[in-house]
């Protein structure tokens, strides 16, 4: 007897558009080639892209109405009368790249686009979001978001990085020490990030990670996680509600200290682990957990 597969473990998703977006195989809209992937690459990536959060900002709106408006009056430019208001209430819904090439028209713009909630995806800093398939130059992801953190003063609702490819050299260890400033200082609320297929042994997540207080989703793809032994006394999350690692390389004691630092978690997703868990969930919070292809020996309490 066949057994139906789930309509979200499909590609492309039943009843999509066929849209450019919708047809192009997942692993190439993150940045990779999914030639390059083994079975078990792509079959852990596709259940981290899956439970990866959309931004909620659209690259494709529909403008005709706009335009043909535009037409009928002689190319007046008619939005940028709109109060401020509703201005930002826009810039809230572009992709940063979008919203910060708006500082140009005039200093109206400029002013309106610092002063607007920041919604950061790196998949929007791909060659046509990565839809045919060519990989970015070398860098160039990396560096159009550090560009983006480091000029908008927050605060940022919605972060999004899953096309990075950081690797254990000292340049990028750097880069991620910047990058967790930034996001701590300006209040991210929900972080989505996934490296490489497989973590590298020497690379881990940055103990900056814990200054993030205002996170209420987290989502880690490919990493090694933050050595837990080193981190200073009271370090936790105090917001968070939901938590999903894919890939992770963590130790018994990791997830031991993360839900003992997560005093309203409600929701813990594994996918992928690289290390065999031995867990003993003990929460006072935690309403679901979900382990997909991990081995893992549990208890609850």
């Amino acid at each position: 007897m066949a057994i139906p597969i789930p309509a979200h473990w499909c590609w492309p998703p039943p009843g999509s558009s066929g849209s450019t977006d919708d047809t192009t195989p997942a692993a190439m809209r993150h940045g990779l080639d999914p030639g390059t992937l083994s079975l078990y690459q792509n079959t852990v990536l596709g259940f981290i892209y899956a439970y990866l959060p959309k931004p909620p900002v659209s690259a494709t709106p529909i403008l005709s109405c706009a335009a043909a408006a535009a037409e009928e009056d002689g190319g007046i430019d008619r939005i940028s009368g709109l109060p401020d208001d509703l201005l930002s209430r826009i810039l809230v819904r572009l992709p940063a790249k979008d919203g910060a090439r708006t500082s140009v028209l005039s200093t109206r713009w400029r002013g309106l686009w610092l002063s607007a909630p920041l919604v950061l995806a790196d998949t929007d800093f791909l060659p046509h979001g990565g839809a045919e398939g060519r990989p970015p130059r070398p860098g160039a992801v990396t560096r159009a978001v550090s560009a983006a953190l480091r000029a908008h003063p927050g605060p940022f609702p919605f972060v999004s990085l899953s096309c990075q490819f950081i690797k254990a050299v000292d340049a990028d260890r750097a880069v991620l020490a910047r990058w967790f400033q930034f996001l701590a200082t300006k209040g991210v609320e929900e972080l989505a990030f996934v490296n490489r297929p497989s973590p590298y042994a020497g690379l881990r997540l940055p103990a900056a990670l814990f200054s993030c207080a205002s996170l209420r989703r987290l989502y880690l793809g490919a990493w090694r996680f933050v050595d837990t032994a080193t981190l200073p006394r009271g370090a936790s999350f105090p917001r968070l509600q939901e938590l999903v690692l894919g890939a992770i390389a963590l130790e018994d004691r990791d997830l031991n200290f993360l839900l003992a630092a997560s005093p309203v978690l409600e929701v813990l997703t594994i996918v992928g682990s690289v290390e065999k868990l031995h867990a003993c969930l003990t929460s006072h919070s935690l309403r679901c957990a979900q382990f997909c292809l991990v081995l893992v020996l549990k208890k609850w309490r």
